[in-house]
């Protein structure tokens, strides 16, 4: 069964930039978020991204955490990761970290 096309796909604002459908855009076309340069970043492929599946209950704590102490989450996190990796008998998160060229 075949989707049913959105009633506001169709849309346009005023002012607005008509997008082409999803369809006539080339696969092998790098986008621009894969450059690194829609949000202005610069690429760091030192870094990877992943994802962390938490549940709410987890989340709202680190939040809390976060919150009480005046930093992000992510550190929060990173935090925890350095504990495990250090339990583990790797050296810490900042030891791993690559020198960075200024």
């Amino acid at each position: 069964m075949s989707k049913r096309p959105s009633l506001i796909g169709g849309l346009s604002l005023p002012g607005a930039v008509p997008s082409a459908p999803a369809a006539d855009k080339t696969a092998d076309a790098p986008s621009a978020k894969a450059e690194g340069t829609s949000t202005g970043r610069k690429a760091r492929p030192d870094v990877v991204h992943t994802s962390v599946y938490l549940p709410k209950e987890v989340h709202r704590r680190l939040r809390e955490i976060a919150f009480t102490r005046d930093v992000k989450v992510h550190d929060v996190i990173m935090e925890g990761i350095d504990a495990a990796l250090q339990r583990h008998g790797h050296p810490s998160v900042n030891a791993l970290k690559p020198e960075r060229k200024r």
